[in-house]
């Protein structure tokens, strides 16, 4: 794999945007509790965490265009985890030259995959193969981003950059998921993916990876997902018209 990058460079590249949500397992996490007296102390970690809906594009970037191309969006929401996870590596396989792009996803997505796989004797998707957390086939934005400086959460970086994030506050999400507001959830999801798009945007104009401005790939990645989800109150809001003051 790494011979054939080398050999093979591309004046294009593909990547899939990925995010996922997730629901404590807490009767199993209750027997791990009772069988080792509960050496976490109460902090489920990431082995409990059930996908419970994920959300998925593809960009495509090249030196001839100034904004991405985003195709083969979708969302998954209220389904089973088995279903979620297949229909994600169902992508990852289909485009096996991209690479997958996350916000943190070292830190638990790409976990929590590998660990539905393991569960499940799944094959794992080309890109999930490298157990590596700086894989040439993956790219984790928040570890790219800050190198050894401390880790941000998304809607912290966003802020910073200027880049509008989340309908509404990470910590509200796992309450929606417990009420079953799906729709909140979907909204949610693909908001986050919206938003890992733009900083993955961003992050490939520094690096010279891609011409342009960060406001063209901006308009191009929320276009796409509004015509994608026409019922995505977040991204409507985004793509209005803004009103000038009288």
């Amino acid at each position: 794999m790494f011979l054939a990058h080398r050999a093979c460079a591309s004046p294009w590249q593909r990547v899939i945007i990925c995010d996922f949500e997730y629901l404590y397992d807490t009767d199993a996490f209750k027997r791990y509790q009772v069988a080792e007296s509960d050496p976490t102390q109460g902090f489920v970690r990431w082995p409990f965490h059930r996908i419970v809906a994920g959300a998925w594009c593809m960009l495509t970037i090249s030196p001839d265009m100034d904004r991405p191309v985003l195709t083969h969006a979708e969302a998954i929401t209220n389904r089973p985890e088995a279903d979620i996870v297949s229909a994600f590596f169902t992508m990852c396989a289909t485009f096996q030259d991209a690479r997958l792009v996350s916000w943190g996803g070292e830190t638990k997505d790409f976990l929590c995959l590998k660990r539905a796989a393991i569960e499940r004797g799944m094959i794992l998707p080309p890109q999930l193969r490298d157990p590596a957390p700086f894989a040439r086939t993956r790219l984790d934005l928040a570890s790219a981003v800050r190198s050894l400086g401390h880790y941000v959460h998304l809607p912290e970086f966003c802020e910073a950059i200027g880049v509008v994030s989340k309908p509404m506050p990470s910590k509200d999400i796992s309450l929606a998921i417990r009420h079953g507001a799906w729709d909140h959830v979907e909204t949610q999801v693909v908001a986050d993916v919206c938003t890992i798009a733009q900083v993955a945007w961003r992050y490939f104009l520094a690096t010279g990876s891609a011409p342009g401005f960060p406001d063209a790939g901006d308009e191009a990645v929320v276009t796409a997902l509004a015509e994608r989800f026409p019922t995505n109150a977040w991204l409507s809001k985004l793509t209005r018209p803004k009103q000038l003051a009288a």
